[in-house]
């Protein structure tokens, strides 16, 4: 697919499919070289990855070069936003004692290090993007011994972000996943509850898609 066909049937799709308003939440793009660079702040971490994925899937592109922030709850600087994360890392003790090295740069956090396990790597990066400034989270960690990775670690990792996450009740949502797809099912007592259960998964890192048939009922 040649490169302005490319652009458009992303355009497209991004209308169509995840409507995103482009007058609201104006998607910049364009190609540089083979590869596409997406630009913009989006409501939603959901909107963001599906965003990507749908770029992703254009054939005859070499990659895609992910510029798409999300807009944060508070408006936050890179030094406030840094210090809430480290406090964050303070109060959970399976992360206290691991050397992880915060850089925050426009709202865009960048963990570095070397952590044990997957379960560790994914739990920092919720952590960080729960912290109300962050517009993005590159999880740069290294897992070391290296482990191979898996739905049920997916899952696993999801369940344990519900289990932290105060607005959520973990104990009426059910967590599968297949090929990095997690579903949710169950019954959540309000809106909010079910937006934070369905932005939780999303935060997990190596979730392709969040599958939501998470119910309300008061």
């Amino acid at each position: 697919m040649q490169g302005n066909e490319a652009l458009k049937t992303i355009k497209a799709a991004l209308e169509k499919e995840l409507h995103i308003d482009p007058i609201k939440n104006p998607i910049h793009l364009k190609m540089e070289g083979d590869a596409i660079l997406m630009e913009g702040i989006l409501e939603k971490i959901s909107h963001k990855k599906k965003a990507l994925l749908v770029a992703m899937g254009i054939s005859g592109t070499s990659g895609v070069i992910d510029r798409l922030r999300v807009k944060p709850a508070t408006e936050m600087g890179d030094k406030e936003i840094k210090n809430h994360i480290y406090d964050a890392f303070l109060e959970e003790p399976t992360i206290r004692d691991i050397t992880i090295e915060v850089d925050v740069n426009n709202g865009i956090v960048d963990l570095e290090g070397t952590v044990p396990s997957l379960s560790h790597k994914r739990l920092a990066g919720v952590l960080a993007w729960w912290v109300p400034g962050s517009a993005d989270v590159i999880n740069s960690l290294e897992v070391n011994p290296p482990e191979e990775d898996s739905d049920d670690e997916i899952t696993e990792a999801v369940v344990l972000a519900f289990e932290k996450d105060k607005l959520v009740n973990h104990s009426n949502i059910k967590v599968t996943t297949k090929n990095y797809v997690v579903t949710l099912n169950g019954i959540v007592h309000s809106e909010p509850a079910k937006n934070a259960a369905e932005d939780d998964a999303w935060y997990v890192w190596g979730v392709n898609e969040v599958v939501s048939r998470l119910m309300v009922m008061k």
